[in-house]
């Protein structure tokens, strides 16, 4: 066998301390920025929608160049995976610089378009808020980078490394910039790009001093690729794609959160906040899992990856089941930390013991199965998938329970949960049914 126990749970454990790590970053800008009020905490959720937006679709880009990668060190092919990553940092740098300087110059009108029902004072803060986050574009697209190709080695401590850099700091920065010298949300903002890039730089360090299979020391006299950035783009775009029109139909439905005023606003940032904390040891295991089937895949062992595909997702399951049950027990409590009004904390425990009952049960056939089937470079049946998921249940059962159900914002997270079950049940399908395993771009 491929990977032994140990060495399984090397890869996983680092893999999920660095998702929680990065995971608090979001929490601590909300928890740090709460005594300003809620709507500083409103501002912020609407620029975390958009980042959600960017950060996913970088994501899906590192996580495709570094999929090839993978395969090519499971093939024991080191000359061409350094050429995977030297054109996957191409071509992402100049994506993430266009990004940045793009949402700059259209933050204010990108923002009031977007959200037209936001109060003037949620929307200032907002502005402010995503100026210093796109500036953080190129950071987060670097060390999304770094860390797609680390994890393609099998190296998942030195993502972490990067991770505690990344999280520590911005909790440092944050009570000097909000606290002590009283910046409100532009201290917020102001911390997590510092940390980000410091986290971005620590990466980029080791890679380019280190002597492992894949370094920058390897790529000084190596020539440009046509057919490798073509093998690149054919993996990352149809997963860049697919994430980013599921983050597009998230912010559509953070316009009809909007529609039911701060309140909803500050109580679904606060839910969204826990969900994606909740969610990250799972999807620590997916980005794990990606790297196990990847190197299977690659040298054309596809009995094991089946076998390690099977084994991995019953565990995550099963973490993802009990993180799960923690927080439905503890959503009372954990929207308290927030210090929140009264009608917004009900409305947060609300949405927590909701999402906790529903990722449970489905998060993992959802989201954790498409990361066996991209490592078999299976990414197009899953974009077409996720699209028609996306725009029927949740973009187009959002409005549909606004304008029919009297449950509020409710309504919206009743949509996704929807989505999410029509994504089990088909990758599930498609898991079984064998396919995944026929596709390959090297």
């Amino acid at each position: 066998m491929m990977f032994t126990r140990r060495k399984l749970v090397n890869l996983m454990v680092p893999l999920i301390i660095e998702q929680v790590f990065l995971g608090t970053i979001g929490i601590v800008d909300m928890l740090m920025v709460a005594p300003v009020g809620e709507i500083a905490i409103s501002g912020i959720s609407l620029v975390n929608s958009i980042n959600m937006l960017f950060h996913s679709i970088f994501s899906a880009l590192a996580v495709g160049g570094g999929i090839l990668c993978t395969q090519y060190l499971g093939r024991g092919e080191e000359d061409h995976g350094n050429q995977a990553a030297r054109q996957l940092f191409i071509m992402a740098g100049g994506f993430s610089l266009v990004t940045a300087v793009g949402c700059c110059l259209v933050n204010p009108l990108l923002l009031s378009g977007l959200f037209p029902t936001a109060r003037a004072d949620v929307l200032s803060e907002g502005v402010t808020y995503f100026y210093l986050a796109a500036l953080s574009y190129p950071c987060v697209m670097i060390f999304d980078a770094c860390g797609a190709v680390f994890r393609g080695m099998g190296s998942t401590r030195i993502p972490l490394l990067g991770s505690v850099v990344m999280s520590v700091g911005n909790v440092i920065l944050n009570g000097i910039f909000i606290y002590g010298l009283k910046w409100g949300v532009f201290g917020a903002g102001f911390a997590s790009l510092c940390a980000k890039a410091a986290g971005a730089l620590c990466l980029m360090g080791v890679l380019a001093g280190g002597n492992a299979a894949v370094s920058v020391r390897k790529w000084k006299k190596m020539p440009g690729d046509r057919l490798m950035r073509k093998n690149i783009l054919r993996m990352a775009v149809p997963m860049a794609m697919e994430d980013g029109v599921f983050h597009v139909g998230k912010l559509l439905v953070q316009g009809v959160v909007t529609s039911f005023g701060t309140s909803a606003i500050a109580a679904n940032a606060v839910a969204l906040t826990i969900a994606d904390f909740t969610q990250m040891p799972a999807y620590a295991i997916g980005l794990g899992l990606t790297t196990v089937v990847g190197q299977c895949i690659g040298a054309g062992e596809k009995e094991q990856a089946k076998v390690y595909a099977k084994k991995i997702l019953m565990v995550s399951f099963l973490i993802a089941a009990g993180l799960s049950a923690l927080t439905w027990a503890g959503a009372g409590q954990i929207a308290g930390i927030y210090r929140l009004t009264e009608e917004t904390a009900v409305t947060a425990s609300r949405l927590i013991r909701f999402h906790s009952l529903i990722c449970g049960l489905t998060w993992i056939l959802a989201f954790n199965v498409p990361c066996v089937l991209r490592a078999a470079s299976d990414v197009n049946f899953i974009l077409w998938v996720s699209v028609f998921s996306m725009w029927v249940f949740r973009v187009g059962c959002s409005y549909l329970f606004r304008e029919i159900l009297d449950v509020g914002v409710l309504g919206v997270w009743m949509a996704m949960g929807l989505d999410w079950i029509f994504r089990a049940a088909v990758f599930t399908g498609r898991l079984k049914s064998g396919k995944w395993l026929e596709k390959a771009f090297i």
